[in-house]
């Protein structure tokens, strides 16, 4: 999991999605364009950008031992028609009345990669060929700039979701401040377009 910790007065951070340093102790490797990282592919693998119900917006096959691809935002940029009331993304634990608005909240799709193995090589997606891979990031689309923040719970979270017009990746950020019980999570629009799939970690976690 490409996650760096930085540790700073009465706080705890942790940041995803940065490139690894270099082997040799150098400055990493910088990528171009968007792309998705991910532990090395096994045979008959492919890369999926889905919507929260699992349906396919946008597919690659992944040749065998790969760690990265390049991905092609044009491909997916007609689930822009799928964008909704943002109310319906929240959690289901959001507490009643904890939501406000910053700016006005437009409608908006969120999509997430993942990765499967066709076992039995009929060219879909079947039960139990989804991969143990994930990322709390999110490919965004919205309406308009929009801000809002809301509190939730199992864990005790404060939640702050920002993302500009139009199409970003929407980075997953949290911590847990010394002596307080409730995270602060953040989802907000980057200009760094890299995604990195690794184990499944917990919502607190990076």
């Amino acid at each position: 999991m490409n996650c760096l910790p930085f540790l700073i007065p009465a706080l705890v951070l942790a940041a995803c999605g940065a490139a690894p340093s270099a082997a040799d102790g150098g400055r990493p490797t910088l990528l171009t364009g968007v792309k998705v990282r991910f532990p090395a592919a096994p045979a008959d693998s492919f890369l999926s950008l889905v919507t929260a119900q699992g349906e396919s917006v946008y597919q690659l096959p992944v040749p065998a031992g790969a760690t990265a691809l390049a991905v092609n935002p044009a491909r997916w940029a007609g689930a822009s028609a799928r964008a909704q009331e943002l109310s319906t993304l929240l959690p289901a634990g959001m507490v009643a009345g904890s939501l406000a608005s910053g700016t006005s909240a437009g409608k908006v799709t969120l999509l997430e990669w993942l990765m499967w193995r066709d076992h039995n090589t009929n060219g879909a997606r079947d039960a139990g060929e989804v991969l143990p891979l994930m990322s709390h990031d999110r490919v965004v689309y919205s309406t308009e700039a929009t801000d809002v923040s809301f509190r939730s719970t199992a864990p005790e979270m404060q939640q702050r979701w920002t993302f500009k017009a139009g199409w970003s990746r929407a980075e997953h950020y949290v911590y847990l401040p010394l002596n307080s019980t409730t995270y602060q999570r953040s989802l907000s629009s980057t200009a760094t377009e890299r995604y990195t799939l690794h184990e499944p970690t917990p919502l607190t976690s990076q």
